[in-house]
């Protein structure tokens, strides 16, 4: 009878951990998710424009994709066998099956070359998928002004060091010429530097008017 009631015990207390560690993971992505959105907000504040209606419909859009990244990942770890970390590639696809699904039919053709199947930090994905959604966003707006279907390829790869890539190409007509995406642009290009910097990666960017191609890249964490 001892040993039931002390086994029974170990279960219960077990259950509240992991509750609790899922209710601290769910608590801290609703916190960066919450600094994103501060930094929308202060970059329109700065700006002193006044927005139309369909502007801040479009704003409103934005968030609505960056909430639904975070609702997409918590479903990962949800599905995950012990929700500890992410498949990379799988939440790249999912979110971009979702920015496809926010965009006007036909303005964005997408591939997504699904090759890593390997799992990374919660915090990183989030970053990570993040980033991705701008940069898919960005693509769906901007490759082709004429209104031309843009074609676009997702890839991504994980290492077992930690370090991980996401990239995303399209075929449009590239920036213009005085355009340097390292400083310039406005909110989602500072939104996206700004999450690069949060997640120790390398914001790359190269360009010309075949299209452009971006790469997050993650190096390897330095041994502690």
């Amino acid at each position: 009878m001892w040993r039931r009631d002390a086994k029974m015990t170990m279960l219960i207390e077990d259950r509240f951990v992991g509750m609790a560690e899922t209710d601290h993971r769910i608590a801290n992505n609703l916190a960066s998710l919450a600094g994103v959105i501060r930094l929308q907000r202060n970059a329109i504040s700065r700006s002193g424009k006044t927005f139309a209606a369909e502007q801040v419909c479009v704003l409103l859009d934005d968030i609505d994709a960056r909430i639904e990244v975070t609702a997409k990942l918590h479903k990962s770890l949800a599905r995950a066998s012990k929700g500890n970390g992410v498949n990379l590639g799988d939440f790249i696809e999912e979110i971009a099956d979702m920015i496809s699904t926010l965009n006007t039919a036909g303005k964005m053709e997408l591939t997504v070359d699904n090759a890593c199947d390997g799992s990374i930090d919660p915090r990183h994905a989030l970053h990570a998928g993040l980033i991705t959604a701008e940069l898919l966003t960005n693509a769906s707006k901007y490759a082709h002004p004429t209104g031309l279907v843009a074609k676009v390829t997702i890839r991504c790869e994980t290492n077992d060091d930690g370090s991980f890539t996401v990239e995303v190409t399209d075929d449009g007509v590239g920036f213009p010429d005085s355009f340097d995406p390292n400083t310039d642009g406005g909110l989602g290009f500072q939104l996206m530097r700004a999450l690069a910097n949060w997640l120790n990666a390398k914001l790359e960017f190269e360009h010309d008017s075949l299209g452009v191609r971006a790469r997050v890249v993650r190096p390897k964490p330095l041994a502690s």
